[in-house]
């Protein structure tokens, strides 16, 4: 037994020495920086635990056994440790938000949707009247709500109330603000599509679906605009099962030892003719979440606009959203709009709760001078937009006061404003 047990306790020891063993770098996993040697960190024991999580990190087979684990997780017990990755039925992917957004968990209540829709309506009207701008708002769709046979059981999903996707275009209808509505769009073209317009494994819209909302937004933008964007003319396309692009971008998180097996999905084959005197390319701020990386990534922007500043959730310059990380610089907000001929708004249902990351309120400070904020509206911006950790950390307690205490979220949300505002 001991001749057994003693290859076994020192086999981890063996293979501290042999860290190009350790098999394909995990996917989400940052390298462990090694703690400064001083006697400070050694006393703290910050030197001696940064030694052992590299050599964990690095240790011969050490992502080979992660794999393993994360594989016999999900094929045995259909459980994943990917972080926000929920498996739904017919092994359909989703974020946790996606699901909590249709079905009206986090709904924030019709006063706040529509002041912030009326504040939205007033930028519009001023950028439009004196300066010439377009403010143009794009709902983008959403997963679960694309999707919602899928949703896991244990969501309860029959059990629906009002969603701020929902609340937000019945207020836009009632004020009179323009807008694309993605997602009651790919929702309607599910059934008729030639091709998936959401992968299986996908949290963000398939290939095809990109080009399909791309061409929309296009033809969108030329009407409220009155302009003539280049054309985007579809070649052709290729069908293929292999990890492209967009279309498999939860899978990677999981880090299986195998790959899922893949549907096939539609990619297509596209150009852009510029080759017109009538082409017109304004120049363009785009305020959106990740949902616009693809259409940054693939070209799009670049080939119907001829500039484009895009604001990642207004807060980072994309691509720049990593190290380094580069800030918006809000003392130039007003700088910034004047020198573009269209605004771009696009929000996933998913983020509605947090609608447009204070940039409405931003902008009419900035242009406005006769306009203040509601003090309710800055105490709902404030909740939402402080950060722990990278995280939403107040808004994320009050979400989970609001499901400990079976209390909607709108009431919860209502006493929190209600305490800061006064």
């Amino acid at each position: 037994m001991w001749l057994l047990l003693l290859p076994l306790l020192f086999a981890p020891l063996v293979l501290a020495f042999f860290p190009s063993l350790s098999g394909e770098k995990l996917y989400g996993v940052q390298d462990t920086e090694k703690a400064k040697f001083s006697w400070h960190h050694i006393q703290n024991h910050e030197w001696q635990n940064s030694i052992e999580d590299q050599v964990k990190q690095n240790m011969g087979c050490a992502n080979y056994w992660v794999r393993l684990h994360n594989e016999l997780n999900f094929r045995l017990f259909r459980y994943t440790n990917a972080e926000k990755l929920v498996l739904g039925k017919n092994d359909c992917f989703y974020e946790e938000m996606y699901i909590t957004e249709y079905l009206g968990h986090n709904y924030i209540g019709k006063d706040f949707v529509e002041k912030k829709v009326e504040n939205l309506k007033r930028l519009q009207n001023l950028l439009q009247e004196k300066y010439g701008i377009e403010l143009l708002l794009v709902f983008e769709p959403g997963k679960a709500h694309f999707s919602p046979e899928n949703i896991p059981d244990r969501f309860q999903p029959t059990v629906k109330t009002t969603s701020n996707y929902e609340a937000f275009t019945a207020a836009c209808n009632r004020a009179g603000v323009h807008y694309l509505d993605l997602n009651g769009y790919f929702s309607r073209r599910k059934a008729t599509s030639p091709h998936p317009l959401y992968s299986k494994y996908g949290v963000h819209w398939s290939s095809y679906g990109l080009w399909q909302a791309a061409d929309t937004l296009a033809r969108y933008i030329e009407h409220e605009c009155r302009i003539n964007l280049p054309d985007i003319v579809f070649a052709g396309d290729s069908n293929s099962k292999y990890n492209k692009d967009l279309d498999f971008d939860l899978e990677p998180a999981m880090n299986l030892l195998s790959p899922l097996p893949h549907e096939t999905l539609n990619f297509p084959i596209c150009y852009f003719r510029h080759d017109d005197s009538s082409f017109v390319q304004p120049r363009v701020l785009t305020v959106a979440d990740s949902y616009y990386w693809s259409i940054w990534n693939s070209g799009i922007a670049e080939n119907l606009f001829s500039d484009n500043t895009f604001w990642y959730y207004n807060l980072t310059v994309y691509p720049n959203i990593w190290d380094p990380i580069e800030w918006v610089d809000k003392s130039k907000i007003k700088e910034v709009i004047e020198n573009k001929d269209v605004i771009l708004l696009m929000i996933t249902d998913a983020n509605l709760y947090n609608f447009g990351w204070q940039f409405v309120e931003e902008a009419l400070a900035a242009l406005d001078p006769n306009w203040k904020i509601q003090p309710d509206i800055a105490a709902f911006n404030c909740i939402m937009n402080t950060t722990e950790n990278g995280k939403h950390q107040w808004y994320l307690n009050l979400l989970e006061r609001s499901r400990r205490k079976q209390i909607p979220f709108s009431e919860i949300l209502h006493e929190a404003v209600d305490r800061i505002a006064k």
